[in-house]
């Protein structure tokens, strides 16, 4: 059938940032004392907000020190946010045949959308999007919210929208918006998991997607 409008998370799903998050979520941890992670351990949390990310990594008796966490990361992350991070084979190509198609291109982020212009900009994609859209202010996925505000900001029909992303919060938050859904398996976790919330589509490679947009 085909989507006109193709609503996108990010990290996970366009950027492999695996690298640079884990590496600040680490520093963050040290710093309040929490040693026993490895990067590695912290990839399939990439996605989540910061708030219930370190509700997981921390112990329960550090739980008061979420905030200071959460505060840590936005001061150390920013200037490294693209030390390691590159876009996922054939993201660039598939981005500008998509434009070329004439499909209309959106982020959803449950990051900060001063960082989703910045990895943009840097990579030399921002054009390819009608809108970058963060968390700011908004319930995070899988709450449908940074949806809904796109699909009435740009006045985009929900029957003739799709959503991609790489976890669980991306698939539920489509279906919470009454979206079609694409999961990508490359990113935070497995095909065996992603089946678990019956996405409307699953891609190994992110150049499937020309397929499903039409």
């Amino acid at each position: 059938m085909g989507y006109r409008n193709i609503i996108l998370d990010f990290d996970g799903t366009l950027t492999d940032s695996r690298q640079d998050i884990a590496r600040a979520q680490i520093w963050v941890l040290r710093r309040l004392g929490v040693v026993e992670y490895r990067e590695e351990d912290l990839y399939r949390h990439i996605g989540k907000s910061l708030q219930e990310t370190f509700a997981l990594l921390l112990p329960p008796a550090k739980h008061d020190r979420i905030p200071d966490a959460a505060k840590l990361y936005g001061e150390y992350y920013p200037q490294r946010s693209l030390l390691t991070t590159k876009l996922f084979p054939a993201v660039r190509e598939t981005l500008e045949e998509l434009k070329a198609r004439g499909k209309r291109l959106a982020v959803a982020s449950t990051k900060r959308g001063t960082g989703v212009r910045r990895a943009t900009d840097h990579f030399g994609i921002t054009a390819l999007f009608d809108v970058l859209q963060g968390s700011e202010g908004l319930a995070f996925k899988p709450d449908p919210a940074v949806l809904h505000k796109i699909l009435t900001g740009q006045n985009w029909e929900r029957e003739n929208t799709l959503m991609v992303g790489d976890t669980d919060l991306d698939i539920l938050a489509g279906k919470n918006a009454g979206l079609a859904t694409c999961a990508v398996t490359y990113g935070a976790l497995s095909t065996d998991e992603l089946r678990l919330h019956a996405p409307d589509f699953i891609i190994d490679d992110f150049g499937s997607l020309l397929e499903i947009a039409g």
